[in-house]
């Protein structure tokens, strides 16, 4: 974990509602992996907490971090509206990613803002019978796709991409043709719920990237707790910046 002033490469709208900025980071790019994520202190505001930003992409060599970054808030919209040259200070790489060493075919899904995360894993595991299933709300919310390492398949809620369904319809008909060794998703809650219900049911070991609020990014302020399941069936909380935000399908309660 380094923390550091990073410098904005660019800073460009990518499809609608979302901003992609590259960074040059390299101390982080270098000890970076695929579901992690960075803590961003907010530019230009003292008054605005830091922003923790999933990692869309890495690149070693080249010492430079991608980030996709929806402008919702007085502080992410203040990092959307960075140009190329400022800088911005970034704690990083934070939290548990994705492993997929050892697995054979793995299933990617991705959702809306989730669909970034799920890139960088596709990046790092994706094998040549993988494939990669993304639901957005409609095609001009659509990105990640044209450079994907395996096929992806896209949903749209409103039907101007792909089929008008959700995403967990191409998932199952996709494992009924060829069970995968693993599943790693990242979205919304309930499409994290219904593909953690798919993998446990089926038994396929699945890893959930979980999107939470969070304070501080390093498990001090508490803020950003999921329940967690035991095997003795007993449960307690953990941090999903310090003990995710990826875990085991089998280790969260998402009902809610």
């Amino acid at each position: 974990m380094q923390e550091i002033n990073a410098k904005v490469l660019s800073c460009e709208p990518l499809c609608a509602g979302l901003t992609r900025i590259i960074l040059h980071a390299p101390e982080i790019a270098a000890q970076a992996s695929a579901g992690q994520f960075i803590h961003m202190l907010v530019p230009d505001s003292a008054h605005v907490p830091r922003r923790p930003i999933s990692l869309m992409a890495f690149d070693r060599q080249a010492g430079t971090l991608t980030l996709v970054i929806q402008a919702k808030g007085r502080g992410t919209q203040l990092l959307c509206a960075m140009k190329a040259g400022d800088s911005v200070r970034c704690l990083g790489p934070l939290g548990r990613g994705f492993d997929g060493q050892g697995a054979e075919t793995i299933y990617f899904v991705g959702g809306g803002l989730g669909v970034a995360p799920i890139c960088g894993a596709m990046d790092s595991f994706a094998t040549a019978t993988s494939r990669a299933f993304f639901g957005f709300r409609g095609a001009q919310y659509a990105y990640g796709m044209t450079q994907a390492p395996c096929p992806v398949t896209a949903v749209s809620d409103d039907g101007t991409l792909g089929e008008r369904a959700l995403v967990t319809k191409p998932l199952l008909e996709a494992i009924g043709e060829r069970r995968p060794d693993l599943i790693m998703a990242c979205g919304p809650v309930p499409m994290l719920a219904a593909v953690q219900a798919i993998a446990l049911e089926q038994g396929i070991p699945c890893q959930l990237s979980l999107e939470e609020r969070m304070g501080c990014g390093i498990g001090a302020c508490l803020g950003c707790n999921v329940k967690a399941l035991h095997a003795d069936g007993t449960w307690s909380y953990k941090r999903v910046c310090k003990d995710g935000p990826v875990f085991e399908a089998k280790e969260v309660d998402l009902r809610g």
